[in-house]
């Protein structure tokens, strides 16, 4: 293949736009980036797309750097590479493939500084996170806010589930929240990896009381905007997130429909809920959100939530998992947020301000504009029956 044909096949670069819907799959072709050539005993994957920064421009979304001081536009992925260097994106998977070395890069922004990785041997990267975040370091109002907004859901209810099963009383209020009965409701458990057991997804949401219920199994952008998904949730008046990977609700939904309409649901005066992940997504800044694992608590381009109960940031599997220093560390850094750790089994239902505790565990609250002991703990620990107004941060009278 000459060096003209392939130029073609690269095509225009065309430069990113501030909300981009990114595949939850990655790239649909394998992509490479080589200086010069290619050599013809490296194992590379039978469909390929080959730019040769001598001669293409750069895929769409990246941006080659020529020296080490350089810095990418802003909202690209900036490419330093070796002569020796063979630089590979497979589906989400960014890595060198060569001998040299490949250098990541995004731009300062506002509220963050210059951003470097440096892909060996075994260094890998990920191709959304990376373009998530450099897309959001080109938003004019960056996140997280210093000033989120206030907790409170106007209409509606919230049923925050801190994962590992739940109680009666818990599913209870969510059935009830959605209209017991006569309630409508979907399922979105496509935070755990493919391929999803929709019967089974079906028959939880049945034992917890459910009648008439509907599961959305679906990722791409062109599946979940489909007439009869779209019209699905017009007529659902409770929408649950199942458990698993929270930062694979945001590659599905950001940038969809959907958002709005999960929200429209609030607003018809039905029940919104979720259960570990599930729980998470349901806050204003995303905790554990990097694809790299849930060990890692703040993972830029994964840090924004879906918002239905703003200021606040939602934990889970907590007491279990030891979870509280995460938590402190994440206070520290982002005191503007109230941090909520739910234990296993225990939920907190939301209705305006005020939220009650239900379930086996308790519910921790960080709350940083409260003056603490030095050798005490920074939360507040609330068992089953505690309601607590989250705009005036106080627990309310027995």
């Amino acid at each position: 293949m000459t060096i003209q044909l392939l130029s073609l096949l690269a095509g225009l670069v065309v430069a990113p736009p501030s909300a981009e819907h990114l595949s939850p799959y990655g790239v649909q072709q394998t992509i490479v980036i080589a200086p010069k050539y290619v050599s013809t005993s490296l194992n590379l994957p039978a469909d390929f797309k080959i730019y040769f920064r001598s001669t293409d421009p750069p895929p769409h979304g990246f941006q080659y750097l020529n020296s080490p001081t350089d810095e990418p536009s802003p909202g690209l992925i900036g490419i330093l590479q070796t002569e020796d260097s063979l630089f590979q994106v497979e589906k989400r998977v960014m890595k060198n493939v060569g001998d040299g070395t490949v250098t990541l890069r995004l731009a300062k922004s506002k509220t963050r500084e210059s951003r470097s990785l440096e892909l060996g041997k075994t260094t890998r990267a990920d191709y959304n996170e990376w373009r998530r975040a450099a897309m959001q370091r080109t938003n004019p109002n960056p996140w997280p806010p210093k000033n989120p907004g206030k907790p409170i859901v106007a209409k509606g209810t919230l049923v925050i589930v801190g994962g590992g099963g739940m109680t009666r009383d818990i599913a209870k209020a969510f059935i009830d929240g959605g209209g017991g009965d006569n309630g409508h409701f979907v399922i979105l458990p496509i935070s755990m990896p493919d391929p999803i057991d929709v019967k089974a997804e079906e028959e939880t949401m049945h034992r917890m009381g459910a009648k008439n219920v509907d599961v959305i199994p679906f990722r791409e952008q062109k599946q979940l905007e489909d007439p009869k998904v779209i019209e699905m949730l017009k007529h659902a008046t409770g929408v649950w997130f199942g458990g698993g990977r929270q930062w694979n609700f945001v590659d599905a939904y950001e940038g969809t429909k959907l958002p709005a309409l999960f929200r429209d649901v609030l607003n018809r005066g039905g029940v919104i809920g979720g259960s570990s992940a599930g729980a998470t997504i349901i806050g204003d800044y995303m905790s554990r959100g990097a694809p790299a694992g849930p060990g890692l608590m703040m993972c830029e381009g994964y840090e924004q939530a879906l918002g239905f109960l703003p200021g606040v940031v939602v934990d889970q599997h907590f007491s279990a998992r030891n979870r509280f220093n995460d938590m402190t560390a994440l206070m520290q850094k982002y005191p503007q947020f109230l941090g909520i750790g739910l234990d296993e089994a225990t939920a907190i239902v939301v209705k305006g301000s005020m939220a009650e505790v239900l379930g086996r565990g308790k519910a921790h609250i960080y709350d940083t504009t409260r003056v603490r002991i030095p050798e005490g703990p920074d939360y507040d620990a609330y068992p089953a029956g505690t309601k607590y107004d989250l705009l005036a941060r106080k627990r309310l009278a027995e």
